[in-house]
């Protein structure tokens, strides 16, 4: 039975999960905080050379361009290639009449 001293004062007999009470666990929770953002930026490094082919193979046929969608895990992807701010202002100006044409038509 546990004495009035070893309930907290919020009464919570839970003191919940402390990494650093057990040198195993800190250990381990770090190992696995390391494995978890190195697989992070594995994909990151991926994804940023997918883009950059991708873009490459676009620019090609455009000067300018937006593109929205997702990739095969779901993952949502944007890749904007404007130059200079005329570029930039002109995709504005598009992509705005794209979804007021799109709102008018339903």
């Amino acid at each position: 039975m546990m004495k009035d001293k070893d309930v907290p004062k919020d009464g919570n007999r839970d003191k919940g999960f402390d990494p650093n009470a057990n040198k195993d666990v800190k250990e381990l929770t770090h190992k696995a905080l390391v494995s978890f953002l190195r697989e992070q930026m594995k994909q990151r490094v991926e994804t940023k050379k997918d883009l950059d082919a991708l873009s490459s193979m676009i620019l090609e046929f455009l000067n300018s361009f937006i593109l929205l969608g997702y990739n095969f895990d779901g993952e949502p992807i944007s890749l904007i290639s404007a130059h200079n701010q005329q570029e930039a202002d002109s995709l504005g100006t598009l992509i705005n009449k794209f979804l007021n044409s799109r709102d008018a038509g339903e």
